[in-house]
């Protein structure tokens, strides 16, 4: 397994664009962060790169594209998250739109999204971004280069890396793991090795610093059922990657390299939530496979998937149908408040 960093990753110089947030936006210790499957967002211009059916559709133009950016930014609006994690994002430029399409839309500058960050594989269709209303620093994005497996791997996307400046360090990992749809063969293998790099890095971030507040967010295409759960009535080796469990809450989910056996404790607020929705609807059953994951020293706060005008009566998520125009995502946004 190597990592390799990817050319098509840039922390965006967003604060040249509004003004400053000032010094009192700084000194906050709690943050609402909110994290939303965005479900193919192409920008208007067809580079070949785009699913096909954006490419054979003859609505899809710049009018459809400014529609569909505006329903985005009112949601983000009202979810009024401090950081705001998005996948399926097709470039930067689309990032550069949402953050000034936000920053219209507010008159406060301590809510204008002044940072952001952006990374996909090269000639891939889609990537990960962040909007921040703090600083964004020391971004590295970690790929997989598996040659173990029998078979050849499929693409998969990178792993983001990113720290936020305030006033302890939070650092951040982004992840889009492996989809099953569509997958030839046992698509948990792959996010298997995904779920590997984010232990590691993990493992390696608290090395240099055991109480450094983490985050972990994203679409982990993986409902909270398929993680090893470890509460603590259970006997769990806390082996030497793995002390910061000491200090871990009731119920925590074990992320897991079986190839390098590094493991490290983390903690899900879905275990604690009791509500009934999830962030995915299939087939009328709900799913958990957009997560949040904690370590360090940080707690999560006011945990749920978020509901509104992108949502039925129901809960569920109102997809975006290219034949119609019509409708946001088919993921629930999820948010939390994070103190550390």
């Amino acid at each position: 397994m190597k990592n390799k960093n990817f050319a098509l990753a840039a922390i965006l110089a967003l604060a040249a664009l509004f003004c400053s947030c000032g010094n009192s936006a700084r000194k906050a210790a709690s943050l609402k962060i909110v994290n939303w499957n965005a479900q193919t967002f192409f920008d208007a211009n067809k580079d070949g790169i785009e699913y096909s059916n954006f490419i054979k559709s003859k609505k899809w133009d710049q009018a459809a594209y400014k529609e569909r950016l505006q329903k985005l930014c009112k949601a983000i609006d009202k979810m009024d998250g401090d950081l705001v994690i998005l996948e399926e994002i097709e470039n930067q430029g689309i990032v550069y739109d949402i953050s000034n399409e936000l920053a219209g839309n507010s008159w406060n500058p301590a809510k204008v999204y002044r940072y952001a960050c952006f990374a996909k594989k090269e000639k891939s269709s889609i990537g990960c971004a962040v909007l921040s209303r703090f600083e964004l620093t020391g971004m590295k994005v970690h790929s997989l280069d598996i040659q173990a497996e029998r078979e050849k791997a499929p693409q998969m996307r990178p792993l983001i890396e990113v720290d936020l400046a305030a006033p302890k360090p939070l650092k951040i990992f982004v992840n889009h793991w492996k989809s099953k749809s569509g997958a030839k063969n046992d698509s948990a293998l792959w996010r298997r090795w995904q779920e590997g790099l984010l232990a590691k890095k993990i493992i390696e971030a608290q090395k240099k610093n055991p109480s450094l507040p983490i985050v972990c967010a994203g679409d982990f295409n993986q409902d909270i059922s398929e993680f090893s759960v470890v509460r603590a009535d259970q006997p769990f080796g806390l082996e030497e990657d793995c002390r910061q469990a000491q200090n871990a809450p009731p119920a925590n989910v074990a992320l897991c390299s079986p190839y390098s056996g590094q493991k490290v404790l983390v903690y899900s607020p879905w275990l604690d939530y009791a509500g009934e929705l999830g962030s995915y609807n299939f087939r009328d059953k709900w799913e958990r496979i957009d997560h949040f994951f904690f370590c360090g020293n940080c707690s999560a706060q006011d945990f749920a998937p978020q509901t509104g005008e992108w949502s039925y009566d129901d809960g569920r998520p109102k997809p975006f149908k290219i034949y119609s125009l019509k409708g946001w995502s088919d993921h629930l946004p999820i948010a939390c408040r994070v103190e550390f």
